[in-house]
């Protein structure tokens, strides 16, 4: 059984298991603390630095990041202070500075009460170099398809050589966890293209369901889910079946209604 952890966050007594970062603790308290790069699908790496919080208690009084910060007994977080405004105020400011038209952003910033900002470039650049489209591929996916590229103003998300990757499998896990739009996948007919940066970092042909003839997912990525799904059970992936015919076959099947006769779907 987990050890419990007392700690307190902007006045609230909360309880969380040893080894939870603070973040973790106050999204299960009903605690809303700002985050761009946090994710829970997988390690935290304090990228983004908008997560701040003011600790104190058995550690110094200082200003950490709740996503690698630990909770500790008896710790006292604070995610409002004076301190943490202006800090989080300046982050939003300079993010929105070079990306002033990310909905997703400026939904965030106005909930932090930041509408403007002093730093805008006049630029168009949507990606805020949080870093999980790169951690979902190296550390979930094991594909190793994106990296970073330069350093300071100029770092950037890219392939290898910023060329189409050969190592992408199409799969398209940095699109759903980018948390502003900047990485995109697009299926037009049976062509995938995955793109960011206006460049298209990988295209695939996209394979036919053997039910429906729905182009649906490019062969890299079946090959991937027969190794790392398939294969480990002893199973083998005969049939290939979209996600929504899988659903229809696993729907029930409809019954007849016992009043009027008419057929209605059970569920």
């Amino acid at each position: 059984m987990a050890t419990m952890i007392n700690l307190t966050i902007n006045g609230k007594k909360v309880q969380a298991s040893e080894g939870m970062t603070v973040i973790e603790a106050a999204k299960n308290a009903g605690i809303f603390i700002p985050s761009l790069c946090y994710h829970e699908a997988f390690e935290p790496e304090g990228t983004c630095r908008l997560c701040i919080v003011e600790v104190s208690g058995p550690i110094r009084n200082s200003v950490r990041v709740s996503c690698i910060q630990e909770v500790k007994e008896g710790l006292v977080v604070e995610t409002e202070t004076e301190r943490i405004k202006k800090h989080r105020t300046l982050i939003l400011e300079l993010l929105l500075g070079r990306s002033p038209y990310s909905k997703e952003l400026l939904d965030l910033a106005a909930r932090c009460g930041v509408v403007t900002s002093r730093f805008l470039t006049g630029e168009q650049d949507d990606c805020v170099r949080c870093g999980r489209c790169v951690r979902v591929c190296r550390d979930r996916i094991g594909a190793y398809a994106l990296c970073w590229a330069n350093r300071g103003y100029e770092r950037k998300v890219t392939t290898d050589f910023e060329r189409l990757s050969e190592y992408c499998i199409g799969c398209g896990s940095c699109a759903q966890v980018c948390p502003t739009g900047a990485i995109k996948m697009e299926d037009r007919g049976v062509e995938r293209k995955i793109y960011t940066w206006g460049q298209v970092v990988a295209r695939f042909k996209l394979e036919r369901c053997k039910q429906c003839d729905k182009p649906f997912a490019p062969k890299k990525y079946l090959d991937w889910v027969r190794e790392r799904a398939y294969k480990p059970m002893g199973l083998k992936l005969v049939d290939i079946i979209c996600p929504e015919c899988v659903r229809k076959a696993e729907r029930p099947a409809p019954v007849e209604s016992p009043l009027t006769g008419a057929p209605f779907q059970a569920w």
